[in-house]
């Protein structure tokens, strides 16, 4: 038989030597059946492996056979490789050797004892998620418990037929360096270098995670910016979450894997936000997601907490909790380090009582006793030498102040280098820590001799810098080293040392210094230069920002207007913090509401900026904040006076800046009852609006003009009469609201679509889209357009049977009072008083429709009103006040004529006719 190998890295099957290529699918089913080697393998099993829900599932498998037995010269009806088993399926009978599998296997697996039932859990995942299925395993355990040993052993355990690539990232401790999907951006990074996994991963980058590549420098075609103050780019800003989810999707149908994401309690939102994502995800997916987190931090990290909840009740999730080692365990773990040997059975036990069986403490201890060789072999037993309890006194139940024993073994130079790294960074490198090249060198070199002694440090690839140079990267073998040693250094030295390590990231990435914001805004805050924070905290948020992440944004925003509060004014940091400003008032649009109080504060001040450093471009942004708090409010005269004065500021602003203001006229104007007023801004935003034009309007305003104007528009033409265009509107803005991939702009449309159906009488299809826009306000965490959702789905419920769900109308309006939303409460409490009449309660609706009437004449929203009255005469007719129809039936028909609403006065028509017809007149 000829010898084959399989080379996946290269995606090459090599037959006696010779090279050929495989096709990608291909690829992915020899690994899947040689993952699986002696067992049946069905058609459908490499369908949901290899294909997912793509196209090519159902007649895939059968081609991709034909090409593997054409390359190994086989056949079915003699397989010396691949055999047909009945209509079952396919089985791997000849030998395929691997080769560049994605796993190093050099150097021994790291020893891991009293863990066996953890271990098997883990296989038990793994084998889930190779079959197709999600699986998310979070390991918990307090600080030193073994966690980051038990994933290594389980990496070590991975059998090599498999084939897993595995890929992991450490969260930062520090918050204010840490970025939104840190941990997955590094993680994407490995697996674009890596060897198996490199090829696939470029191409899928490519294809379906555009704005992932772009968060790699390496992988940039373009030229490093020159440097200068940092614009919004034209990216998608809620893209994130769906790229890499479908990223990981892909991937794993050519290969296996596992996600590693340690220390979760430090984790950023937007990375919590995708693990929960993925989790909800239903497509097929091969990829084991294991965290690890400290259970007594979690009371520290409410986002963690919340995630956890969440995710205890997704298919496919475990939760392993580590406890301290037992006797058991420890005798194991002695018994192997000093193999052949026949220690007294005290020493375990004595060990085990007096660390209490801690991880971080039991493996010191006996590392300790190893390289001081303290148990010496005497005939045929080991022992200690010298006294047992002697031995046993010096080890410490606590963690720390075995730390603080080791610390003070060092010698000063050790010391103070493990100092310094101990504020650098999570990884860092010696040009992070030292200046000049012998500096560095120096550096180097005593780094490398602490980890090769296995103190401290361990090695973490090569790190490259900006002008072409490399240098070892180092991290600490455990997060509670760096603590130690950072808490450790006097206040001022410690303050010194953040300012100059800022400083030489800075000096050495220059153009590329924005990359790396959140890392340098952390150092310059903690060295209490307020300038440099205040400015690259301004841009870690704008970052966060454009990758969908508002809550991020807004931390990052808020911190930032601290740090320019400390700042000496001066015409370039009032420009900076105006900045700063918008971008936390786009953030709270997303992420909170348009009508909090904060939103109000922020646009002022930013006007009041802008205003005083006469910038027309930037005024605009902080009035429409300001115009969408107030409309929100339903304070239509401070609307109006905004709308007017956006309008005079836009004549020669960008196009983007002019659709903002047309749509805050036609609004104000579509609110306040004149529909056909509206009609020419939206005309006019519509032959504006160029999708194909990306612009930076949905991260500077908080939502896409394009799609607040289809919003609108669906709302009007329905109430003009016009059901097919505004249901065109709606059709497009979807369409539209998908392209950008933003959730938020998917909320608005579903609302408008939402609204026009029940317009329409089609309860069902105001159910099916309320249920949408539920589920994408929970899953993408928008506040504001929830109680919407919640509204129209009950009283879609109601209208089809289901009485019950008047609360959940109850409850939408509840919500709404509590976020001090005004805007359209009186369409909720029609959607109320409707619902009430169904159920048998036309009182209760009837008093609803008073209050709305009361908030109309108020505010002067009365868009809705010629319906509320058509409203009131329903109701009346219901509970025999027949008395009382002409005067709310003569009001609905005066207004709906008024701003020509059609459907209303249509309707308010055959109303009139039923009753004159029924009164015999």
């Amino acid at each position: 038989m000829p010898k084959v190998e399989l080379d996946i890295s290269r995606g090459e099957l090599l037959r006696d030597g010779v090279a050929m290529r495989l096709r990608p699918k291909t690829l992915a089913v020899l690994v899947e059946l040689h993952a699986r080697r002696n067992e049946v393998v069905s058609q459908n099993d490499l369908r949901n492996a290899v294909w997912g829900q793509q196209h090519g599932r159902e007649t895939g498998p059968k081609q991709c056979i034909r090409e593997l037995r054409r390359l190994l010269d086989d056949t079915p009806g003699s397989p010396r490789f691949i055999e047909t088993v009945g209509r079952r399926g396919y089985r791997l009978v000849g030998r395929i050797d691997l080769l560049n599998s994605g796993r190093d296997d050099s150097g021994p697996a790291p020893l891991c004892v009293g863990r066996a039932a953890e271990l098997a859990m883990l296989a038990d995942s793994a084998l889930m998620a190779r079959s197709g299925k999600r699986a998310v395993t979070l390991v918990s355990g307090e600080a030193g418990s073994g966690k980051s040993r038990l994933l290594e052993a389980f990496a070590a355990t991975l059998s090599p037929g498999a084939s897993f690539w595995t890929a992991g990232a450490h969260c930062i401790p520090h918050p204010g360096a840490r970025e939104p999907y840190g941990p997955l951006i590094a993680i994407l990074s490995q697996l674009a270098t890596g060897g198996s996994t490199r090829k696939p991963v470029l191409r899928l980058l490519e294809t379906v995670a555009p704005s992932w590549k772009e968060l790699l420098p390496e992988l940039r075609a373009a030229p490093a910016l020159a440097a200068q103050p940092v614009t919004l780019v034209e990216t998608a800003p809620d893209s994130m979450l769906r790229e890499f989810t479908a990223f990981a999707e892909r991937l794993s149908q050519q290969q296996p894997g596992v996600i590693i994401l340690e220390d979760l309690h430090w984790a950023d939102q937007s990375t919590l936000a995708w693990l929960l994502f993925w989790a909800q995800s239903r497509a097929p997916a091969r990829i084991l997601v294991i965290g690890t987190y400290r259970f007594d931090e979690l009371d520290n990290g409410g986002d963690l907490k919340t995630t956890i909840h969440h995710l205890k009740r997704m298919p496919g999730f475990s939760l392993l909790a580590l406890d301290g080692l037992d006797h058991g365990a420890v005798t194991e773990l002695l018994n192997r380090r000093f193999p052949d040997s026949n220690l007294p059975p005290s020493l375990a036990r004595e060990l085990t009582r007096r660390t209490e069986g801690h991880a971080i403490l039991v493996d010191a201890v006996v590392e300790q006793w190893h390289r001081e060789g303290v148990l010496k072999p005497e005939r045929d037993q080991w022992a200690p030498e010298g006294d047992l309890d002697r031995l046993m006194s010096s080890v410490t139940r606590s963690v720390q102040s075995f730390i603080a024993d080791e610390i003070g073994r060092l010698n000063p130079d050790e010391r103070l280098i493990l100092e310094i790294a101990s504020v650098a960074s999570n990884r860092f490198s010696a040009p992070m820590l030292n200046d000049g090249r012998i500096g560095v060198e120096e550096t180097e070199r005593m780094l490398d001799r602490l980890a090769s002694s296995g103190r401290f440090l361990e090695r973490s690839g090569i790190v490259g810098w900006p002008d072409g140079s490399e240098a070892t990267g180092y991290v600490f073998r455990h997060a509670l080293y760096r603590e130690a040693l950072y808490e450790g250094i006097p206040a001022a030295n410690r303050q010194g040392l953040h300012e100059r390590i800022g400083s030489r990231l800075e000096t050495a990435f220059k153009a590329q210094a924005a990359e790396m914001a959140p890392v340098l805004a952390n150092h310059f805050e903690r060295a209490a230069d307020h300038r440099r924070a205040a400015i690259y905290r301004g841009l870690s948020g704008l970052t966060a920002l454009k990758r969908g992440a508002a809550n991020d944004a807004a931390g990052q925003f808020r911190r930032a207007l601290k740090s320019f509060a400390a700042c000496d004014p001066d015409p370039e940091t009032r420009g900076a913090e105006c900045r700063a400003l918008l971008g936390l008032a786009a953030a709270l649009i997303v992420g909170d509401s348009f009508t909090t109080l904060e939103l109000r504060e922020v646009c002022e001040r930013a006007a009041t900026l802008a205003e005083q450093a006469s910038e027309p471009a930037t005024i605009v942004p902080a009035l429409a904040g300001l115009w969408n708090h107030h409309i929100s409010r339903a304070d239509l005269a401070a609307a109006w006076k905004l709308a007017k004065v956006l309008h005079e500021l836009t004549g020669n602003a960008p196009a983007s800046y002019a659709m903002v203001a047309q749509n805050a006229a036609g609004q104000t104007s579509f609110f306040g009852g004149d529909l056909m007023a509206c009609l020419p801004h939206i005309a006019a935003v519509c032959d504006t609006y160029d999708a194909r034009n990306r612009t930076d309007a949905a991260v500077l305003f908080g939502e896409d003009p394009g799609i607040v104007c289809r919003q609108y528009a669906a709302c009007v033409l329905q109430l003009l009469g016009q059901g097919e265009a505004a249901e065109q509107h709606f059709a497009e803005g979807m369409k539209l609201a998908h392209r950008l991939d933003q959730p938020f702009s998917q909320a608005q449309m579903l609302w408008a679509g939402a609204l026009i159906a029940r317009e329409r009488g089609a309860p069902e299809l105001v159910l099916e889209r309320a249920n949408s826009l539920i589920s994408v306000c929970e899953t993408a965490e928008i506040p504001y357009w929830l109680p919407y959702g919640q509204m129209l789905a009950g009283w879609a419920k109601v209208v089809l049977g289901d009485h019950s769900a008047l609360q959940q109308i109850c409850e939408g309006l509840d919500a709404y009072e509590a976020m001090d939303v005004q805007l359209t409460r009186p369409y909720g409490l029609a959607l109320y008083a409707e619902a009430a009449g169904h159920c048998g309660q036309p009182a209760e609706g009837l008093k609803a429709l008073w209050t709305a009437l009361q908030l109309a004449r108020q505010t002067g929203e009365r868009w809705y009103e010629p319906e509320i009255y058509l409203l009131w005469a329903s109701l009346s007719i219901r509970i025999g006040r027949m008395r009382n129809i002409s005067l709310p039936l003569g009001r609905a028909l005066a207004l709906a004529r008024r701003q020509r609403a059609g459907l209303c006065e249509r309707r308010a028509r055959e109303l009139q006719d039923r009753i004159r017809m029924n009164s015999g007149g």
